[in-house]
């Protein structure tokens, strides 16, 4: 014998829930994705509580970045001058001692700026073209680098420790 529930006498029409077409609100999930490091990340989490763990990520995240602000930094030294000069000379694929937007935009890729647009090219090469003859000489890019490098290199830091797991 089956136990069928018992039927409301009020209607003999099947009940529909009002609220079944009602799209469901998202849920906050973490929009960061699983890397090699999350396991840990995620083990240190349990073990410290969340809010410990972002203050000592936080703290860590800062740390990079004034690392990075100070490696930048150097490019006033002679040791600084000298590694922008061997850049440039990579970056001038033609060899003409000039840098045309092609080259700034080719560099700023292969150094892993993948989120910088053509209309951020245009911004950097503009910014860097001081005398506004449609070249970068090397006092030109000397000058501009290090605000680019400074900039997009945190960013890159960012997104790499997302790729790896680390803000999970």
């Amino acid at each position: 014998i089956m136990d069928i529930p018992p039927t409301s006498s009020k209607s003999s029409l099947p009940h529909t829930d009002k609220t079944a077409n009602k799209p469901k609100p998202k849920t906050k999930g973490n929009p960061h994705k699983e890397g090699i490091f999350s396991p840990i990340v995620v083990a240190a989490g349990s073990v410290l509580g969340q809010e410990q763990l972002n203050q000592i990520r936080a703290k860590a995240i800062s740390l990079h970045s004034d690392i990075i602000k100070s490696f930048v930094d150097t490019s006033d030294s002679e040791l600084g001058k000298s590694v922008l000069k061997q850049l440039f000379n990579i970056v001038d694929v033609d060899g003409s001692g000039y840098l045309d937007k092609k080259e700034v935009g080719t560099a700023l890729k292969l150094l892993g700026f993948k989120w910088l647009e053509e209309k951020h090219v245009e911004k950097i090469f503009e910014r860097a073209d001081l005398d506004e003859n449609g070249e970068i000489c090397l006092d030109e890019f000397v000058l501009e680098a290090p605000k680019t490098l400074r900039t997009n290199l945190i960013k890159l830091a960012k997104s790499n420790g997302g790729d790896m797991g680390l803000l999970v």
